[in-house]
This record gives structure tokens, C-alpha cells and sequence, in this order.
């Protein structure tokens, strides 16, 4: 009997040696372990289909609406993980090439400037441009001639408020940054005086160091970013493919952990995918797009209501006020409420003509999509369009609503359902 206990556990073993996808373990609610899933540097495998149901709980014969509505939308490509796998892509007209991803590059910025942050955090300061990178160092600590309020923050740069003139609560008005000539390309400047202080470890420059911890540890073989110049654009100029795209979100829905070494801080993350400050955008993170109830900012202007859309839960702080926004609560009054059961709020990069990661921490899933916004150029359409046959396809095999699509979409969209939430 103990001989075959230890073939039993030695074959389990093997098995999992022999797989291609990284596990790793992280405390859940009740003190429980559940698998952290990703396929460390190897190539991502794509899940059999006739293994989709079972492995990543998506219906998968739902999923020929989602692309038909890809190419409805004069999308290009689209694929889906969850649980850490690669559940389905779809490719429109031929394979998955690097392409321009235009402003999806704000979140690939926002990425590599907290694993700088979390890379320096045990240098010592001994006056200006030493030590540890932070959120809350001030801007003119680690650069000069600063062009926007000189007292403004990282922080400030990071939630693309930093033109202000007044940076007190209340008095802060969001203004996209598209190219990142107003203040976020300055965030180069940063990394580059905070990675400064040790090149041997950290590398000559922001492309050395955004190779070294972020892209090489990822197995991002197709990324590239301002073309490998040692100074980037944190507006644009980030080339990748769809697979590379999932890395990032999958990443994030990790809390910052691959292949079980932690690349960024979970608070980190967190400061990423929920409001940066609630009085000029209750949609915005660090440079990245959350969904929203009220009181909230778009590109193209601001919206009062209805933000989040159907399906799709609001990004809200779990405590307030939080540093260095202030805010003493959601900031949706009065035309909606701060109430949320669960923290889930879905997060997203967006670029030019509909580049995104989407990121669906309720349901452990991230979602990358190029060119969705080609038809309507408008994108609070297109990630409805595109996002609903999805979400059918997951309501469908959800093990409380179990195909009451419309019961799923209220409580999800209403943060009051989380099936995978990991705590």
C-alpha cells in the first residue's frame, strides 16, 4: 500500500514537472490555497477545444458570437484567459503579429515604473535622486526643470493630473495625456534617475531594465518599446502581439507574481486598476481605465451616469480617504452610490482604434481584443458589443446563475457576484 501511495505521488509529480503552465499557490479567503497559474517564459498553450468548458468555464460553443462581433467591429484578433490559460484567440485574417498598440502603451508605463518602485525599495536615501522610488516622492526629486505644478507628486503624473495649478482635493481636473508630451513621458526620467543608482543591477536604462524585470521574466519575445531607445513614451509606442498583451493582463490579475517570483507590488497594482483620484476621474488609475458608475471622464468628455455599462463592475476603494487622493468617499454623489460587496472592479488598457487588456478580477480573467474600436471609433460601444457575448459565454457554465444571463449581468455588473475572486 505505501509503494503505491509513493508511485501515486511520484507520478503526480511528474506530471506536474512535465507541464507547460507555471503553478504557484497564494492565501484565499478562509485560509484556503488556490493555484496561481501562467506559463512562465515558455510559449502560451492554447487549451483544446474540447477541453474549454472544463478548464476555463466558458461555454465554447458561445464563442462563435464573439467573433462575430470582432469582425462586426473590424477587430483584427481576440483571445481569453482565465484561470492562468489560454482558453481561445481568434484571428481574423492572418497570425498574431506585433502591431502598434498605441495608448495601451499608458499601462505598460505605469507596469515597468512600479517594478522600478519595487526593485529600489531597499536602497538607502542620502539626499536627492537616492533611494527607494515612490508614488508619493515628489516629481522634482528625481527630475529637473519640471514643465507642470512643481509640487506635484508621482502620483499626480501617474493619474494625469500634475497640470493642475491647484492640487488639492477638489480642484483637480483630469485632462488626457494622449502623447505624453504634458508630464507622463517625464516618468521616464524618473526610472531612469532611480535605476541609475546601481546600472549593474538594474541596467544602463529604462530599455535594459524594462528587458531584464519585465519583458525577459514574461517571456515577451515580440514586445518592443519606442524601438529599444534608451528613453520612452509612456503616450504610445509600445508594438506588441495579442499573446504578449495577455502576459500584461495576466500578470496583473496576479497581483504582480510570475512564475513564482513577485515582478511588481500587489499595492502596486491595486493603486493601477482603482481610482487615482476620485474628484477629477472616477475612472482612471494609474494609466490605466477602470469602469465606473458616475462622475467620470472619458477622451472624448465627461459623463455624468451609467459609466460601467451592463456587465461590467465599477472599480471602487474598499477604504477611505487613501493617499494621496483624499477623496473621503467614491466620489459618485449624487448621482450614484459607493455601495460594493466585492472589490472586482474590471480594468483596461485602451489604445487607438481599440487595442485593450481587459481585466476581470471576479471572475479570474483577462481578455485582450486589437482594432475594436475601427467602426465606431467610439469605445464605450465597442467594449459593450464585444464584451456582452463574452460574458453570455461565461454566464452560461457560472455555477450560481448557471445560463440566467441576465440575473449574472445584474449581479456582476453590481459587484454582488464573484465566483473567483481570490480575496
Amino acid at each position: 500500500m505505501l509503494h503505491a501511495l509513493r508511485s501515486l505521488f511520484l507520478a503526480l509529480v511528474l506530471a506536474v514537472a512535465a507541464c507547460s503552465d507555471h503553478v504557484d499557490t497564494e492565501p484565499a479567503p478562509g485560509g484556503a490555497s488556490r493555484p496561481l497559474i501562467d506559463p512562465g517564459r515558455d510559449e502560451w498553450v492554447l487549451v483544446p477545444e474540447a477541453e474549454i468548458a472544463d478548464t476555463c468555464r466558458i461555454d465554447p460553443g458561445r464563442l462563435a458570437e464573439v467573433d462575430a462581433a470582432v469582425e462586426r467591429l473590424g477587430g483584427s484578433g481576440w483571445a481569453v484567459v482565465r484561470y492562468g490559460r489560454l482558453c481561445y484567440e481568434h484571428q481574423v485574417a492572418g497570425a498574431d503579429a506585433p502591431t502598434n498598440v498605441f495608448s495601451a502603451t499608458k499601462t505598460l508605463g505605469a507596469l515597468v515604473t512600479g517594478i522600478a518602485a519595487y526593485q529600489t525599495r531597499d536602497l538607502p536615501r542620502a539626499g536627492r535622486k537616492t533611494g527607494p522610488l515612490s508614488d508619493l516622492d515628489r516629481m522634482d526629486y528625481w527630475v529637473d526643470d519640471i514643465t507642470f505644478n512643481p509640487d506635484a507628486l508621482v502620483a499626480h503624473v501617474l493619474g494625469m493630473v500634475a497640470h493642475n495649478p491647484d492640487l488639492s482635493f477638489g480642484n483637480r481636473v483630469w485632462t488626457y495625456d494622449a502623447v505624453g508630451a504634458v508630464q507622463i513621458n517625464r516618468l521616464s526620467d524618473v526610472v531612469n534617475a532611480a535605476i541609475d543608482q546601481d546600472p549593474a543591477r538594474f541596467g544602463e536604462d529604462l530599455e535594459s531594465f524594462t528587458r531584464r524585470f519585465l519583458f525577459e521574466p514574461l517571456g515577451m519575445r515580440d514586445s518592443t518599446w519606442s524601438g529599444g531607445a534608451p528613453d520612452k513614451a509612456y503616450g504610445y509606442s509600445w508594438v506588441s502581439t495579442l499573446r504578449d498583451m495577455a502576459r500584461i493582463g495576466l500578470l496583473m490579475m496576479n497581483g504582480g507574481m510570475w512564475a513564482g517570483e513577485r515582478i511588481v507590488g500587489a499595492d502596486w497594482i491595486y493603486k493601477m486598476t482603482h481610482p487615482a483620484f476620485e474628484d477629477a476621474n472616477t475612472a482612471f488609475g494609474y494609466l490605466t481605465w477602470l469602469t465606473s458608475r458616475a462622475n467620470w471622464y472619458h477622451v472624448v468628455g465627461p459623463e455624468i451616469t451609467d459609466a460601467s455599462g451592463p456587465c461590467r463592475p465599477a472599480a471602487i476603494w474598499t477604504e477611505y480617504p487613501h493617499e494621496p487622493s483624499g477623496s473621503p468617499d467614491c466620489g459618485y454623489a449624487p448621482y450614484g452610490e459607493c455601495g460594493q460587496q466585492f472589490d472586482v472592479g474590471m480594468w483596461y488598457a485602451a489604445g487607438y482604434n481599440g487595442q485593450y487588456i481587459f481585466g476581470h478580477p471576479g471572475l479570474d480573467m483577462v481578455v485582450v481584443a486589437k482594432n475594436l474600436d475601427v467602426v465606431t471609433q467610439d469605445p464605450r460601444v465597442s467594449i459593450t458589443e464585444f464584451s456582452l457575448p463574452l460574458l453570455r459565454a461565461v454566464a452560461a457554465l457560472d455555477p450560481t446563475f448557471a445560463g440566467d444571463e441576465a440575473g449574472f449581468c445584474e449581479a456582476y455588473g453590481a459587484n454582488r457576484h464573484a465566483p473567483d475572486l481570490r480575496g
